[in-house]
């Protein structure tokens, strides 16, 4: 996302929009939206960033937002949902959940696979 990777501190199915409702609470929608452009999840090389430490080269499970327009790479950075991206005088009530990703000290969240998807209901027929 926007050139740097970051570790989320949950897991992103549950990161919740920062921005401040009128009713002054926190707002109740997921960061990851149902009907909007998705990212991608791709086995992508651990190689360190600049200025980090290098580790071996491994392939990690990355959510991938690199073919997002800027401007949803920046809705997930700021982490608001689509209602509150558009919104830009509503205030944040939380701070935006991320942290530089860094090989070395993130090295327990690195996976080499990339997550299953959810079981779908099996259908009687």
């Amino acid at each position: 996302m926007l050139l740097c990777r970051y570790l989320a501190q949950q897991r992103l199915e549950d990161l919740r929009c920062v921005a401040q409702t009128r009713h002054r609470h926190r707002c109740p929608h997921p960061l990851l939206a149902p009907a909007g452009p998705a990212g991608m999840w791709k086995l992508l090389p651990s190689t360190a960033q600049h200025g980090q430490l290098a580790l071996p080269d491994v392939l990690m499970a990355v959510y991938d937002l690199g073919h997002l327009p800027y401007g949803e790479q920046l809705r997930w950075r700021t982490q608001r949902c689509p209602a509150h991206a558009t919104a830009p005088g509503a205030a944040d009530l939380a701070l935006a959940a991320w942290e530089p990703f860094d090989p070395l000290l993130h090295a327990a969240h690195i996976h080499t696979r990339l997550p299953h998807p959810p079981p779908r209901p099996h259908r009687r027929g």
